[in-house]
C-alpha cells in the first residue's frame, strides 16, 4: 500500500508538471539556459525539512564521504508538494545526471540522503541531457530516512553525579528515554516499582567511577526539533536519573552537542 501511494503521489505530480511553472530557483543563473532541469521532492513523513539540498552528479550518490556532486540546490524549508527548484544543465549536453537529495546532520558537516527509495532506487533517480530537449522533469518523495542508510552520529555525554560537593561513586545511572512520555505520573510509577519490588523500570547505563562520573554515548536523532499538532517535541532531549532514598532525581540532557557535559546533583 505505501509503495502503491508513492506512485500515485509522483503521477499526480507527473500530471502537474503539464499544468504549471515551476517557482524560481535558488541562486542559479536561468536567462541565457538552453537546458534546464525541473526537480520536485514533496515530502512524506518527513520530520525536518531544514538544511536539505537536492544535488545533480555524474553517479548515483551512495555515501556523502566520496560523493562528487556538479552543483545543488536549497530545499526551502517551508516548501510545499508543488514546489520545486530549476537547475541550469546547458553544460551537461551529453551527460547522464543523477539527482538526490540530502539532508545535513544535525551536529556535524556531513550529508545524507532523505529521498526515498520506497518506488524507485537512487541509481533509476536521473536524466540525460541531449540537445534537442530543452527542459527536463524529476519527480521522487522525500522522507525521513532508516538509521541502516547512514551512519549516525554519536554525542558522547560525560555525567557527574554528587551530592553537595562530594562525587556519588559506583551508583547507577539509569535512561528513561526521550522527554516525550516523562511526566510526574511515570516518575511515581518508577518509584513505586522500586519501593514495591526493588526494581528500577528503566534502561541501566552503568554505574559511576570513584570520581562520580559516567561516560555514555547518545546516537543523535536527525529528526531534530518537530511540531507534532500543537506540541513541539525535541527528538534529542533524554532523561537520565539515579535512585535516591527510594525517590527518582533525574536530568534532562538536551543533545545539542557532540560533546556534552552534565551534573546531576542529587
Amino acid at each position: 500500500m505505501k509503495r502503491n501511494y508513492f506512485i500515485l503521489l509522483l503521477s499526480a505530480i507527473a500530471l502537474f508538471f503539464s499544468a504549471s511553472c515551476s517557482k524560481d530557483s535558488d541562486g542559479e543563473d536561468l536567462k541565457n539556459a538552453t537546458h534546464k532541469a525541473v526537480i520536485y521532492s514533496p515530502a512524506v513523513g518527513l520530520q525536518r525539512f531544514t538544511d536539505s539540498k537536492v544535488f545533480l552528479s555524474e553517479a548515483p550518490f551512495e555515501k556523502y564521504e566520496n560523493f562528487t556532486p556538479l552543483k545543488s540546490l536549497n530545499l526551502p524549508a517551508n516548501r510545499t508538494v508543488n514546489d520545486s527548484v530549476v537547475f541550469n544543465v546547458s553544460d551537461y549536453v551529453g551527460k547522464t545526471i543523477y539527482v538526490v537529495a540530502l539532508r545535513k546532520k544535525l551536529l556535524s558537516d556531513g550529508y545524507y540522503s532523505i529521498t526515498s527509495t520506497t518506488s524507485q532506487p537512487l541509481k533509476n533517480i536521473k536524466f540525460t541531457v541531449v540537445e534537442d530537449k530543452p527542459v527536463y522533469q524529476v519527480a521522487f518523495v522525500t522522507a525521513e530516512p532508516s538509521t541502516k542508510t547512514y551512519t549516525a552520529d554519536k554525542a558522547n555525554l560525560t555525567l557527574k553525579v554528587k551530592k553537595g560537593s562530594s562525587p556519588v561513586s559506583n551508583r547507577e545511572v539509569y535512561w528513561y528515554g526521550t522527554t516525550q512520555l516523562w511526566n510526574d505520573q511515570h516518575k511515581a510509577l518508577i518509584e513505586k516499582e522500586y519501593k514495591d519490588n526493588g526494581r528500577v523500570a528503566a534502561t541501566l547505563m552503568n554505574r559511576t567511577d570513584a570520581d562520580g562520573l559516567l561516560k555514555i554515548g547518545i546516537p543523535v536523532n536527525e529528526a531534530g526539533t518537530v511540531k507534532n499538532g500543537d506540541k513541539v517535541v525535541n527528538n534529542n532531549e533524554h532523561v537520565f536519573f539515579v535512585m535516591e532514598a527510594g525517590k527518582v532525581k533525574e536530568i534532562i540532557v538536551n543533545v545539542d552537542n557532540l560533546t556534552l557535559a552534565k551534573t546531576l546533583d542529587i
